[in-house]
């Protein structure tokens, strides 16, 4: 067995690999973008007998986290051939990304997964949740036609990104969109129309990207950066009640803004979506914005079956975070910690990235501390929603 890069003339092999493991059936000009958008240094393969037999793409985002940027490793491209499944191959080349994101420092990663149980073996855990949202004609708020413009417009880079980039920080775990990202994958999936708020002052302050086909009004996105934005893009909508029965989008699974509509009695579905682990504890934490005051410390006991750099103690306080790496098995210093919470990676990015209380996880047995220690981790932890409103 060969553990090794993609090379550049296994790009159309390594596609066809994807096609078949995701059922998909993609038009040469679609096969053309995905190469156009590849990187074979960015792929882990398995070989055997000359054949890949097993690979795992990690594609280098940034990712908004409190409001800072983390380099974040998005996992994608996960495909072993049916005949060589259940071998440990993905386990193998999972631990091979971690290693190199660790290298990079890019601290967080992020996945969508095939299933869930199987990748919280490896230390990643859900984040985020998704919100498919179904509203009917005769429930279209009806808000006052505000003051500003609203313009259809093209796909333009710049004018979009420059409303998303104020809007992306507000969240957990929203992504970095470069122009690459825009051009090559965005741009390239977004069906149908593109319409943009100005305000009074003729600044950009929300965008909907939507299609139009068989009455129904599939919106792609719908991103504002204050309420007259949002209630202006939904006056927009409403204003195609001739032509649409109903709207369909998704948003956060926390998104209150249904709550002021007239009649939010709509059609809602809320599924798991995107996973995340932290790959580099120490970094990790050394960049978070915890809330600590001066004299109060947060001591966690981290475990990471998977990556072992990660096991240890971690003080933390408003000045620096120190990590005591965990005695070796056996050792006379291996007893139950006297202060501190306990917790997996995976509970851990969860806390984190706010998905889940520290309290909550308490409840269900997740986390081990006393009460006074886990009331001041949740207290430290600014609040702020996760939410991902992209795909790889």
């Amino acid at each position: 067995m060969n553990i090794r890069k993609l090379s550049k003339d296994e790009m159309d092999y390594s596609i066809s690999m994807s096609e078949f493991a995701f059922q998909l059936e993609l038009t040469d000009e679609q096969r053309q973008q995905r190469k156009d958008m590849m990187n074979p240094e960015e792929t882990w393969v398995a070989v055997e007998n000359d054949e890949i037999i097993s690979k795992v793409t990690t594609l280098p985002f940034k990712t908004y986290i409190q409001g800072k940027e983390f380099l974040m490793g998005g996992v994608s491209g996960v495909v072993t051939w049916p005949e060589n499944r259940r071998g440990g191959l993905v386990k193998t080349l999972l631990k091979k990304s971690l290693e190199e994101m660790k290298e990079k420092e890019q601290t967080i990663s992020f996945l969508f997964p095939f299933s869930i149980p199987f990748y919280r073996k490896y230390g990643w855990e859900l984040f985020t949740d998704k919100k498919l949202v179904t509203v009917k004609k005769d429930q279209f708020p009806r808000f006052p036609k505000r003051t500003g413009t609203i313009r259809r417009v093209s796909k333009d880079y710049e004018l979009l990104s420059s409303i998303y980039e104020k809007f992306a920080p507000r969240f957990n775990g929203m992504l970095v969109r470069d122009k690459k990202w825009w051009n090559g994958r965005l741009f390239a999936n977004m069906k149908g129309q593109m319409a943009v708020y100005y305000d009074e002052q003729g600044e950009a302050q929300g965008y909907l990207a939507y299609d139009v086909k068989h009455r129904v009004m599939k919106v792609h996105e719908l991103v504002y950066l204050n309420t007259d934005a949002w209630k202006s893009l939904w006056h927009f909508i409403s204003d195609h009640d001739s032509m649409i029965e109903t709207v369909e989008y998704k948003t956060s699974a926390n998104d209150p803004a249904l709550f002021f509509i007239s009649n939010p009695l709509v059609e809602q579905k809320v599924e798991a979506y995107f996973m995340a682990r932290i790959v580099d504890v120490k970094p990790f934490l050394s960049q978070y914005p915890f809330h600590l005051a001066e004299g109060e410390t947060v001591v966690l006991h981290v475990e990471d079956e998977f990556c072992e750099w990660n096991n240890g103690t971690y003080f933390i306080t408003n000045r620096e975070v120190k990590f005591f790496e965990q005695a070796k098995e056996g050792a006379s210093c291996t007893h139950p910690p006297k202060r501190g919470v306990t917790c997996t990676v995976q509970h851990l990015t969860a806390m984190l990235l706010n998905y889940q209380k520290p309290t909550t996880l308490l409840y269900f047995d997740a986390i081990s501390g006393s009460e006074n220690e886990i009331k001041l981790l949740e207290k430290v932890i600014p609040a702020r929603e996760p939410a991902f409103y992209d795909f790889f």
